[in-house]
């Protein structure tokens, strides 16, 4: 009988130890997804947002090089048409190809990209500094200015 409490005890502290251990681990779990996701997420949701402006700079050249004006137009902002129509860049050049340089986050839904731009004769290639801004959920070429 002394033995059965005995084996009784013991099987309680070890199910109580167990416990305690499973406890610890998913406390410890918790706290590395917590880091993780402090960590990662923000990354992550950072290079989706430069992936989803990158796919509209990408649109709107390939517009440019199908010279297609009215396709071009749908991406660009009020300040943007301003720039076009007083001279400042053009929509339809004989471009080629273009090749995007560097990009550069400026705030929080802002971004700078660096394009060269090959035209179809290779004499005239040039770079062109295109600012994308977003506006309720979608970017938008802002301001396209000639690179030096």
């Amino acid at each position: 009988m002394v033995e059965k409490e005995i084996d009784k005890k013991g099987i309680i502290k070890a199910l109580v130890f167990a416990l305690l251990l499973a406890f610890l681990g998913i406390g410890i779990l918790g706290w590395q997804y917590r880091q993780i996701e402090s960590e990662k997420v923000p990354a992550l949701e950072e290079r989706l947002e430069q992936k989803s402006a990158e796919a509209v700079l990408e649109k709107f050249m390939h517009a440019r090089i199908q010279q297609s004006d009215k396709t071009a137009m749908d991406y660009l902002t009020e300040r943007a048409v301003e720039e076009a129509a007083s001279g400042q860049f053009s929509l339809s050049n004989q471009m080629e190809r273009y090749e995007i340089l560097n990009s550069e986050k400026l705030s929080a839904g802002k971004y700078r990209y660096a394009v060269k731009i090959y035209e179809n004769n290779g004499r005239n290639d040039f770079v062109e500094v295109i600012t994308l801004t977003k506006i309720l959920g979608q970017y938008y070429i802002d301001s396209v200015e000639m690179g030096g």
